[in-house]
């Protein structure tokens, strides 16, 4: 009787391994499928990007030679305005501000000392 059981077991066992088997190779299949369509859709998603992303980097480009001659082209105005400025008379103007500008602050600092000099309680 046991030799009956061990094979009735046995083939119990034959059979799940089968179809685990059987499940494990569908599930497979299903998987491959997938990541078969996954890189059909990554590669139509590049082609798509590379089409768009070409006349993309090219108005790109245009857009800054454009502001990069106008970056130029306004600096040697602004050197021009700097050069005549500096001839004038208004670049004595503007060192005499600096010039009272810096007598001012001396004038007020000794006012404040004097002030607190004279102050003081005794």
């Amino acid at each position: 009787m046991e030799t009956a059981q061990l094979y009735q077991s046995l083939t119990f066992l034959s059979y799940a391994t089968g179809i685990i088997v059987i499940l494990v190779g569908v599930m497979l299949i299903v998987v491959l499928f997938n990541l078969a369509k996954l890189a059909k859709n990554i590669n139509e998603t590049t082609d798509i990007v590379k089409e768009e992303l070409v006349p993309t980097l090219k108005n790109v480009n245009k857009s800054v030679e454009i502001i990069s001659g106008i970056i130029i082209k306004t600096d040697a105005g602004i050197n021009k305005v700097k050069d005549i400025i500096s001839k004038s008379p208004f670049a004595i103007l503007s060192k005499l501000g600096s010039a009272t500008g810096t007598v001012a602050k001396g004038f007020f600092s000794g006012l404040k000392t004097a002030i607190k000099i004279f102050s003081k309680k005794k």
